[in-house]
């Protein structure tokens, strides 16, 4: 039993850890000994064994505090049950050198454990951190000294890869062997058509593998088969240069959440969302919706106790969202809109109506990153998304500032795109010549069609549809001359250079009518 005098003691240990990071303590837990990691990937894993803990092994409190030696900077992280009597935490590197840890728990077995984690830096530097954003903008973890740097969030979904495997979790395959194949031909048709955010829908899996309703399983336990695949789909993912939307729940129609298993954020529930803090928490490469027709089941107040509790528990932060409502409770969270008219916050029946609206919506909270969460999907009735049509909604939800956007298909879709390459020009444009740059506005004066620039005026991007030529205002970028490129939209990605551009007014005049974009100034390219 823990007496108030043991506690002291642990509180003073933890204390002096905090202050003097050098500073090791006694050893009245074991010394789990140091690992080797780089930044971002792979992860350092710690074990812990108890074959005597009385009361739900789900329920059992452990946490681990790291402390990095140089700047005292610390990251907490829970333990969580992976079977067989044993506990697991994690940790990964978003600061070189040395981290030290010591383990804290009520219960003398997981109490007092001590070792350190040496992050080093990754020699992969295609290997991204954690998705953040800066005010209403996504960004990403890059480098060893983990800048943020712009990042456009689309997502996409196939459900007709068979089975709905490009939505329902459950549908991957009965065991990780069968996930895993599946996964893979998921992702390679993710890049195939020009993405890198994959969506999956987990529903009652968090509870019993494969469920996705409520009357499918009597559990009120996480299922640590649906963690095995879940992590497993998030590191491949992210290995490739990808990442991971999930969608918790679905909608109360199908019995895909919660309501039957103990109540929206009751005792279950957040069983759940503690083993997710801890077991995935660690993990980059992913994001997390609340779910789908959230105003047929849910309400603000329950979507924002949901978010503040997983922030609470992350010891690494990720962007969570909920189609249709404005959750501003923690910082970490999307402004996500729906587009039925049902939702809080939504676009109208048939998604934005124009560049305008896109403007307007993310200009409405700058302290938050905005995303389009309806599926627009391809040719879905609703929407009419035909190719011209997905491919201008992408471009125009960039050139916005960053306004994020989910795409793919429905078994009811049309299939495939047509021309495919025509989105994975928009993907090499943005994401493999890394020219989102953070703080990048909205400039239109500056053209004929559209322009977004960066604060000293050295980066430009413009963009126009079905046009001859293009006006690019220059005046403001300095004495010195800056290289400017010419891509084709509705082709395979393909430059065509046009030399130095001076610091004045500028009219090029296309080969032929398309849609085209025009990038100046010296931007960054993604490795490999």
């Amino acid at each position: 039993m823990l007496t108030f005098a043991s506690l002291q003691s642990r509180v003073v240990l933890f204390i002096l850890c905090t202050l003097f990071p050098c500073f090791q303590p006694p050893a009245h837990g074991d010394n789990l000994g140091q690992k080797t990691i780089t930044m971002y990937a792979p992860y350092a894993g710690f074990s812990l064994s108890n074959i005597s803990y009385p009361g739900n092994a789900f329920d059992l409190v452990a946490k681990a505090t790291f402390t990095h030696h140089a700047s005292g900077e610390q990251r907490t992280t829970g333990m969580f049950y992976d079977g067989e009597a044993t506990w697991k935490f994690r940790f990964t590197g978003v600061k070189t050198g040395l981290w030290n840890f010591i383990t804290i728990s009520k219960n003398s077995d997981f109490d007092g454990h001590t070792g350190s984690v040496s992050v080093l830096p990754n020699p992969n530097a295609a290997i991204e951190g954690f998705l953040s954003h800066q005010g209403n903008q996504f960004a990403i973890q890059k480098g060893d000294d983990a800048h943020l740097e712009g990042y456009s969030f689309t997502v996409f979904m196939n459900h007709k890869l068979g089975r709905e495997k490009g939505w329902l979790f459950h549908q991957l395959g009965a065991d990780l062997k069968t996930a895993e194949k599946a996964w893979d031909s998921y992702l390679d048709n993710v890049f195939a058509n020009g993405f890198e955010i994959v969506h999956l829908n987990v529903g009652n899996s968090w509870f019993n593998y494969p469920a996705y309703s409520s009357e499918e399983h009597s559990s009120t336990n996480p299922d640590i088969t649906t963690f095995r695949i879940l992590e497993t789909c998030i590191q491949k993912a992210h290995a490739r240069g990808g990442r991971v939307h999930i969608w918790a729940w679905g909608d109360h129609a199908r019995k895909a959440t919660p309501i039957n298993v103990g109540g929206i954020n009751g005792r279950a529930d957040q069983r759940v969302q503690r083993y997710i803090a801890a077991r995935l928490g660690p993990l980059p490469g992913w994001t997390m919706g609340y779910g789908f027709d959230l105003w047929e089941w849910t309400t603000l107040g329950q979507i924002e106790a949901w978010a503040t509790y997983l922030y609470d528990h992350f010891g690494w932060q990720h962007l969570l969202s909920a189609r249709g409502w404005e959750i501003t409770s923690t910082p970490a969270t999307i402004i996500a809109y729906g587009s039925f008219g049902a939702d809080v916050i939504s676009t109208t029946a048939h998604g934005p109506r124009s560049y305008n609206e896109i403007t307007n919506d993310i200009r409405s909270n700058t302290k938050h990153p905005h995303l389009y969460e309806e599926r627009h999907t391809y040719k879905r009735p609703e929407f009419k998304l035909d190719m011209e049509g997905t491919r201008r909604m992408l471009w125009q939800q960039t050139m916005a500032g960053g306004m994020g956007g989910f795409f793919g298909f429905y078994n009811s879709s049309p299939h495939p795109y047509p021309k495919p390459e025509q989105l994975r020009t928009h993907y090499t444009f943005w994401h493999k010549k890394r020219r989102f740059v953070l703080g990048m506005t909205t400039a239109n004066s500056l053209s004929n069609g559209y322009c977004l620039t960066d604060r000293e005026y050295k980066r430009y991007v413009f963009y126009g549809e079905d046009i001859y030529f293009l006006h690019m205002d220059l005046s403001h970028m300095g004495t010195d001359n800056q290289p400017a490129i010419a891509v084709d939209l509705a082709a395979e990605y393909k430059e065509i250079d046009l030399g130095l551009l001076s610091a004045t007014r500028h009219t090029w005049r296309a080969p032929y009518r398309s849609d085209w974009a025009i990038a100046v100034g010296s931007f960054y390219k993604k490795p490999g």
